[in-house]
């Protein structure tokens, strides 16, 4: 039996590139960047698996931004939103597929779908949800629109 996706993974935005990986982690913070969203920090979860646990992984690097209007508006919100803050966006490689993958997840999807805001402040979230997706897709088409220069 399988079960009902939410929206917020439904919705999900990948894409791939066609570029080394060490080149595709700074490619993807710049395009965050240049959307306004600010850069918190930069992980690679392969190199914390090794180092921690002795057990190699696919390269894999999290990038954690936050977006000013997105953190104010959550906070005017609740503050406690601000415990599903900030944006994480997944760049990583995959065994067999000679491609770099781009993967996130709407912080502020998974506010609504799991129930985290106030039910008076439903319409507030919604407001908050499509500036975000804004935000994003202008990521995304910056990504997707450069990539075949990024490393040129």
């Amino acid at each position: 039996m399988s079960q009902a996706t939410t929206p917020t993974a439904e919705e999900a935005m990948h894409t791939t590139l066609d570029m080394p990986f060490e080149d595709a982690v700074p490619f993807v913070q710049l395009e965050h960047e240049l959307a306004d969203f600010e850069t918190v920090k930069v992980t690679r979860l392969d190199r914390m698996i090794e180092g921690m646990l002795g057990e190699e992984v696919e390269r894999t690097a999290l990038l954690v931004v936050c977006h000013p209007k997105i953190a104010r508006d959550a906070l005017e919100i609740d503050h406690e939103l601000a415990g599903m803050l900030p944006c994480t966006t997944v760049v990583y490689e995959k065994d067999g597929d000679d491609r770099v993958h781009v993967h996130h997840f709407s912080a502020t999807k998974a506010i609504r779908d799991l129930g985290c805001c106030p039910e008076d402040r439903g319409e507030a979230v919604e407001e908050l949800i499509a500036f975000t997706g804004e935000r994003m897709t202008e990521v995304w088409e910056n990504i997707e629109a450069h990539a075949g220069s990024a490393t040129g």
